[in-house]
């Protein structure tokens, strides 16, 4: 019906109609590209919220912190005098003993004191352990190496040394905290201040 009507018009009817027609084609195309601009538009703020990727952790901060040597096992010396075994292997004096000794290795190691430094001194005699020595009339305990006088470094071990027995037979183990000052004194030692205010470190 709308082609007859277009072809039964006049010429400038025609002209008109076919003006209007474009028109309404024009304004249908910008619609459609509003839209999609709009689409686009409403896009972008979602592609700037995704997060940007952490950055990487420096291998430096994740770097481990150089391991101690091994504790060293106690034993006790060859002339131990203790003849009811209070500090025999086994016993409960002795078990505490170590106890307390692996609790303040760990600890030196972890406060640095043995990162730089073994316990003991590189070429020592047996390196794996350090002998019990008891010393009734000592007041702190304290770590050296023991041996012949003169003797060198190789044929020198390790020492613990400690009022363990005493005079009246009981038996005393060192606490934690006495070992690691020990350990501290053997290693690293006092500084001159320290020796001069507070005698730290010092034989008695």
């Amino acid at each position: 019906m709308l082609i007859r009507f277009f072809h039964s018009r006049q010429p400038a009817c025609r002209a008109a109609l076919l003006g209007l027609a474009l028109s309404g084609l024009a304004l249908a195309g910008c619609s459609r590209g509003s839209g999609a601009s709009a689409n686009a538009a409403q896009s972008a703020p979602a592609a700037k919220a995704v997060a940007p990727p952490a950055p990487a952790v420096p291998a430096a901060a994740a770097a481990q912190l150089p391991a101690c040597a091994p504790a060293p096992q106690l034993l006790l010396v060859e002339n131990f005098s203790d003849p009811r075994g209070v500090f025999a292997a086994g016993s409960a004096p002795f078990h505490r003993l170590e106890t307390n000794f692996a609790a303040a290795y760990r600890a030196a190691c972890a406060d640095g004191v043995l990162r730089h430094a073994a316990l003991i001194p590189p070429g020592a005699a047996d390196p794996g352990h350090v002998r019990i020595k008891n010393a009734p009339d000592a007041n702190v305990a304290s770590l050296y190496l023991d041996g012949e006088e003169g003797a060198p470094v190789s044929r020198q071990h390790m020492v613990l040394e400690y009022p363990f027995l005493v005079a009246d037979g009981s038996a005393h183990v060192p606490s934690e905290n006495e070992l690691r000052e020990a350990i501290f004194c053997k290693v690293q030692g006092a500084s001159q201040q320290e020796e001069e205010a507070s005698g730290r470190c010092l034989p008695d």
